[in-house]
């Protein structure tokens, strides 16, 4: 079974229920968080199941947000301001005030909307894949901890 490619972002519940047994099968339970389930033998993600034998690694990958265009609105703001500030016309300096203050109210809204996202990349022989991506670091670090305990399980 080889991995593929899912470009689905899955939603990870916060519960966290970590368990450790042995099935039957000799399966080990070593992660069970929301629609995630990490055993020694495979990796259930939402619906998309990956053999830990096809895994050589895991670990987690940072994705920051690229920053070029609050800070290009920034400066087109810092612009608007210093021509409101030069002009005596009462018409366009009310126009550019206003336009400043939704500029403004945009930058802020798009940097506090902006966050860093947090992938479990995979290598195989067949290359490297991103199977999940959140926004919460611990949830990815707990479930890319988990992956590596199975693959040193399987050793």
């Amino acid at each position: 079974m080889s991995l593929t490619s899912s470009r689905q972002s899955h939603h990870v519940s916060s519960v966290v229920v970590r368990e450790v047994g042995v099935k039957e099968s000799g399966e080990v339970i070593i992660l069970k968080e929301g629609n995630v389930k990490v055993t020694n033998l495979r990796a259930m993600i939402g619906p998309k199941t990956y053999s830990m034998s096809n895994i050589d690694s895991v670990r987690m990958h940072v994705k920051e947000p690229k920053l070029f265009v609050p800070v290009f609105f920034m400066l087109m703001a810092a612009i608007c301001s210093a021509l409101v500030a030069l002009t005596n016309l009462d018409e366009l300096s009310h126009s550019l005030e206003i336009g400043l203050f939704i500029g403004v109210g945009g930058l802020i809204f798009f940097l506090l909307s902006t966050k860093t996202k947090y992938s479990v990349r995979v290598r195989s022989s067949g290359g490297e894949l991103n199977i999940l991506e959140a926004n919460d670091k611990d949830t990815v670090e707990r479930i890319v901890s988990a992956m590596n305990e199975a693959i040193s399980l399987r050793e």
